[in-house]
């Protein structure tokens, strides 16, 4: 009779390295994949955001739904009132006073919550959310079910750059406030952020006013929307476009950049005319804006001058 022999060690040895080879180059596809799936849903409800971005307009004698606005001033000749956060007790910031998720949750998506109106003392909510999108306070108390197209379907990897954490942290903060800076929530739902151009508040408050759809040049390449790690706005400056890999800055600072490349490297865009972009990484904002560059239009949006343009 022949005798039965089982695998000897070095065949197991063998076949344990070809598994761990396959999986070496398995696991990064499936990344992949996973990745292209969560972009698709966040590219889906960018193009939602521009499907009621451009009925807000027709709907509003074609202005441009502001990034921020505050409806508080007394006597403000370019303020356009309306009834956005003019609840009591809004969970952020002041009566009147919001940013663009605000104004289009309250006109196409806003609801009333079930746990809406009981004590905070018992981890309920004070506030019934018709008049203010949700935030971190929300989440917390409702966590997956809550859908919310104003947010990214991918996570915060990491902190918004230079911000502390106080006032925003998950320990206790209920963040993010409007300005887009120390909005410290990983593994929160990413944020999209509005192009703070389009800042409504007085002037004397830094706002720019109210814009009107034909002030605007070149629409299908003005950015409104970028992803972001910090807040619900961003600055048209050129500090939170910088340095698009910690290693653009010095050595041992921390990086200005407030964009996140959370799709394998890339951001997705929201432009004017409704379209939405992924767009690969950059080393600063003049890549985008300039003659020589991608021709994507932050800054000075009613002119037809680049900022990064010699004069």
């Amino acid at each position: 009779m022949n005798a039965r022999r089982g695998f000897t060690l070095t065949e197991l040895m063998v076949v344990i390295g070809i598994i761990v080879v396959l999986l070496g180059l398995l696991l990064p596809a499936l990344a992949g994949v996973f990745s292209h799936g969560l972009m698709t849903k966040s590219m889906s409800n960018m193009r939602q955001i521009g499907t009621w971005m451009r009925m807000y307009s027709s709907d509003n004698r074609e202005f441009i739904v502001p990034s921020q606005f505050n409806y508080s001033y007394p006597d403000c000749p370019t303020c356009y009132r309306g009834k956005v956060r003019s609840a009591a007790s809004p969970p952020l910031g002041d009566q009147h006073k919001g940013t663009w998720t605000d104004i289009l949750w309250t006109v196409f998506a806003g609801g009333v919550f079930p746990a809406a109106g009981a004590p905070v003392a018992n981890g309920g909510l004070d506030y019934d959310y018709r008049f203010d999108s949700p935030d971190k306070k929300l989440y917390d108390l409702v966590g997956g079910d809550l859908e919310n197209p104003f947010r990214s379907a991918a996570l915060n990897k990491r902190n918004a750059p230079g911000g502390s954490g106080t006032g925003h942290a998950p320990s206790g903060g209920i963040g993010p406030t409007p300005f887009g800076s120390g909005a410290q929530e990983i593994g929160q739902p990413g944020y999209f952020a509005a192009n703070n151009f389009f800042d409504s508040r007085d002037p004397a408050d830094g706002g720019n006013g109210w814009f009107v759809t034909g002030q605007i040049k070149s629409p299908e390449r003005s950015m409104y929307l970028v992803d972001s790690v910090a807040g619900e706005t961003i600055e048209d400056e050129p500090e939170p476009f910088q340095a698009a890999s910690p290693t653009l800055s010095p050595s041992g600072s921390t990086p200005p950049l407030e964009v996140d490349f959370r799709y394998s490297g890339v951001c997705l865009m929201l432009f004017l005319d409704g379209h939405v972009e992924p767009v690969g990484q950059w080393q600063d904002i003049c890549e985008l804006e300039g003659p020589d560059g991608r021709s994507i239009r932050i800054r000075n949006l009613t002119s037809n001058v680049s900022p990064c343009q010699a004069p």
